[in-house]
This record gives structure tokens, C-alpha cells and sequence, in this order.
């Protein structure tokens, strides 16, 4: 029995507990996860208008094609088979619908709109527990571990399938509002955070703490 033991204090624990910078990360977390949710949404939205005006063209032209030639049959002018014509507008047809499959717009709007949804779970996982007192949260340390096991796979199957105009959207819409912390791949770079002991004074802090610097994606290499 260890000495500390025998003057009946408890020893030493490694817990992490509920308090002010925790909170300050959590909201960090929050703030990004609806950047990712919004950028997400849009690609989604953009890629299935893509696909469907895609289909759209594609069936029309089938159409046309398929009736024209029905009509036109073997008529010609000057030995020219206009058959020939509504030919060529069925291979640009099929080629289109060949087009549309290798750029997979509509396998993209699914996997958009399911990231989507993914970071809207954390958003609001993270809002209810930041919400409600201490006193009624769950033990912090687990807490954190599986939220941050979420945002690790939906940052790691999605952050580099957003189209660069959505993440410029993204820190246009979100950089008016004070204090926002917009993730890192829409241009705001600022320093990392550190844990400081409230009952150190920040005057003895070796780390910078000055604000976020903005920097426009277009500048980054």
C-alpha cells in the first residue's frame, strides 16, 4: 500500500472532467460539423440537378431520334439518308449516358446527401450535451471519444470530394458571422489550442494567442 494510500487520501486519477475549455471545443466542433452539413447539402443539391439535367437531354434525344427515323424512314435528299442524321443524334446520346456514368454525378449526390446527414448527427449531438448542465451529461472522456470517432469518418470519406466553388460559398456565408470557426479546407487558418491552467496567468503563456488569420483558399498551395 502506497504511502498516500496509508493517509487515506484517493490516488490520482486521469479523467477528464466537464468544464469551460471543453465547452469551448465542443462549440469548435459544432460550428464546423454545420459547415461540412451546408457544403455538403449543396454539393449534393448540385450534382443531382447535374444528373437529372443529364437524363433529361439524354431521353429527349433518344425520343427524337427513335420517332424521327421512324418517320423519315429511308428518305433522301440527293442520295443523303436523313436517316443519317437522326443516327448521330443517337450515338450523341449514348454517348452522353456514357459521359454521365464515368462522372457519376448521381453516385455523388447519394454520398453527399449521406455525409450530409452524418454531420448533422454530430451537430446535433454535440448541441444537445452543450446544452444541458454538467450535472446531466455523460461521462465526458467517452463522450468525446465516439464524437470525435464520428467526425474522424465523415471527414475522412468527405473532405475531399467538396467541390473548391462550394468551400469558398462556404467561408462567404459563414466568415460574416463573429467568433464562427469555419474548418480549415474553406480557407481560415488560425493557430492551434492549447489547454491553459486557469491558475496560470496568461501573461506566462509562451504560446501565441493572437486571433485567427484568414487566409482565401485561392492563395493556398
Amino acid at each position: 500500500m502506497s504511502e498516500t494510500q496509508e493517509q487515506g487520501q484517493e490516488p490520482l486519477q486521469s479523467t477528464v472532467q466537464w468544464d469551460s475549455t471543453i465547452d469551448t471545443m465542443l462549440a469548435s466542433w459544432c460550428d464546423n460539423a454545420k459547415c461540412y452539413e451546408w457544403m455538403h447539402t449543396e454539393a449534393s443539391t448540385v450534382c443531382d440537378s447535374t444528373a437529372r439535367r443529364f437524363m433529361i437531354l439524354i431521353n429527349s434525344l433518344t425520343a427524337v431520334s427513335g420517332l424521327s427515323n421512324v418517320i423519315a424512314g429511308g428518305f433522301a435528299v440527293n442520295g443523303f439518308q436523313i436517316a443519317w442524321v437522326f443516327g448521330g443524334i443517337s450515338i450523341f446520346a449514348s454517348t452522353l449516358n456514357l459521359l454521365q456514368d464515368k462522372l457519376g454525378y448521381q453516385q455523388s449526390a447519394v454520398i453527399h446527401k449521406k455525409l450530409a446527414q452524418q454531420w448533422a448527427s454530430v451537430r446535433l449531438t454535440v448541441e444537445e450535451v452543450i446544452s444541458i448542465p454538467y450535472s446531466a451529461r455523460k461521462d465526458c472522456k467517452t463522450f468525446l471519444k465516439y464524437v470525435r470517432l464520428d467526425i474522424n469518418k465523415a471527414t475522412q470519406e468527405g473532405s475531399s470530394i467538396i467541390p473548391k466553388d462550394i468551400r469558398l460559398a462556404c467561408f462567404d456565408k459563414f466568415n460574416k458571422i463573429e467568433r464562427f470557426d469555419i474548418p480549415d479546407i474553406c480557407g481560415k487558418m488560425e493557430h492551434t489550442r492549447i489547454f491553459v491552467n486557469p491558475t496560470v496567468s496568461a501573461a506566462s503563456a509562451s504560446y501565441p494567442t493572437s486571433p485567427a488569420t484568414v487566409v482565401p483558399l485561392e492563395e493556398q498551395k
